[in-house]
């Protein structure tokens, strides 16, 4: 089973969005796989951090594209779509700092295991009408 389907959000109109959040739930369920794994002893700690590490970088860069593509094509909704983004991000990195005082794993693991949540939800609220939006205007400046 799991952590989250690509099912569970919108399909998006802009196709590097729509890949954007395919790669992130992969990554998302690829970390809850190597974290039940790691629970057992079957996977090492560094399988585990390495992960964590790509999907870390993978949430920067993809809520940096979204914002530099809603500021290009001045998306009205920039400042709320990038509010979510920050607070996200904050608890993010609240997560990440309390892993790496504590020198527990599961702080981070736990926090990702509930994001599925977060995503879902801004995905199919926050970044459908975004995407609609962005590949409308893309559409209209390239003809």
């Amino acid at each position: 089973m799991a952590l989250v389907y690509i099912e569970q959000v919108e399909e998006m109109a802009l196709e590097q969005m729509q890949t954007t959040h395919e790669n992130e739930i992969e990554i998302l369920n690829a970390i809850d796989k190597l974290a039940i794994f790691y629970d057992r002893g079957e996977a090492k700690e560094e399988e585990l951090v390495a992960k964590i590490d790509e999907y870390i970088e993978h949430v920067h860069k993809h809520f940096a594209n979204e914002e530099r593509l809603m500021q290009k094509y001045d998306f009205p909704k920039y400042d709320m779509h990038k509010t979510a983004h920050d607070m996200f991000l904050e608890e993010l990195d609240n997560a990440i700092k309390y892993w790496k005082r504590y020198e527990d794993i599961t702080k981070i693991t736990n926090f990702i295991r509930r994001t599925p949540e977060w995503i879902v939800l801004h995905v199919n609220t926050v970044d459908l009408p975004t995407s609609n939006f962005l590949a409308q205007k893309m559409k209209s400046t390239d003809s």
